[in-house]
């Protein structure tokens, strides 16, 4: 097949180095009814492979194939070089898949209980191409809870951290209601004050919503084995909230090395 554009024609070559690496993923079978990552990522070897590969026979020859083949009209050859200086109030850094998020207290039972999840696996949950198709299930008896806990796994980190996860918890009850609207749902998290302020008249009309604002302590069984008691201290005193089907645990997101490396690097401080 020969492109012809601007009365240029261009002649597709026929020995690419190789074909694209495929990413690998899970089969049907193997990715039902789990929160398992679907695509497992390039080995080392493949992306190796993928990175080698070259559109123009190894290395540019001025065939101008990228230049036909991109319909946005993306590329100009007559652009000469030039430096931009750019100024930004905020920048977002992606961790992509090495990103780790701080151990959960074994405490609140997470991996000792199956119907104790992270927020993470919760969103899945929620999400209609998710291992449940969007419906809310208790991973323990495959019943939709009609009693949720949603808890803080880090009551000692910093307020911008707290705030932030104080409002995913709302956010994630919210949308739990919106999915099962006879669901009653329990927020146990420290409240910032500023976060008080901002959001307390929202909450209020939230009647199904109960906000606590303690410090969570551990997850236990109740006395049916089936449904999970939470303790938690407010105000210094030990309390118990207890008949939960499912909990759901909120977690915070750990700074790669690079990112902390950059961090130093640019001089500002990464949220």
């Amino acid at each position: 097949m020969i492109y012809e554009k601007e009365k240029r024609y261009i002649i597709p070559f026929d020995d690419v180095p190789s074909e694209r690496q495929a990413i690998p993923a899970l089969s049907v079978e193997e990715r039902k009814a789990n929160f398992v990552e679907v695509e497992t990522g390039f080995t080392e070897e493949q992306a190796r492979m993928e990175a080698k590969r070259c559109l123009s026979c190894r290395r540019c020859l001025g065939c101008a194939l990228c230049w036909a083949e991109c319909k946005p009209e993306a590329i100009d050859f007559d652009i000469p070089d030039q430096s931009y200086k750019l100024e930004f109030d905020e920048v977002v850094l992606t961790p992509g898949l090495d990103s780790t998020f701080y151990p959960v207290d074994s405490r609140l039972g997470y991996n000792l209980f199956a119907n104790v999840i992270t927020d993470g696996q919760f969103e899945r949950m929620l999400s209609s191409h998710g291992p449940t198709g969007g419906m809310i299930q208790s991973p323990f008896n495959g019943e939709i809870p009609a009693k949720l806990a949603i808890i803080q796994s880090r009551p000692g980190a910093g307020e911008k951290y707290l705030a932030s996860s104080f409002i995913l918890g709302v956010n994630e009850a919210i949308l739990a209601h919106q999915q099962v609207p006879d669901i009653s749902v329990t927020l146990i998290s420290p409240v910032i004050p500023s976060s008080k302020e901002e959001y307390e008249s929202d909450l209020k009309k939230l009647a199904w919503l109960k906000v606590i604002n303690g410090e969570p302590l551990a997850v236990e069984k109740d006395e049916d084995g089936e449904r999970l008691l939470v303790r938690y201290q407010e105000k210094g005193d030990a309390q118990v909230e207890g008949g939960y089907d499912l909990v759901v645990v909120l977690t915070e997101l750990q700074l790669t090395p690079e990112l902390k490396t950059l961090s130093k690097k640019l001089e500002q401080e990464v949220l």
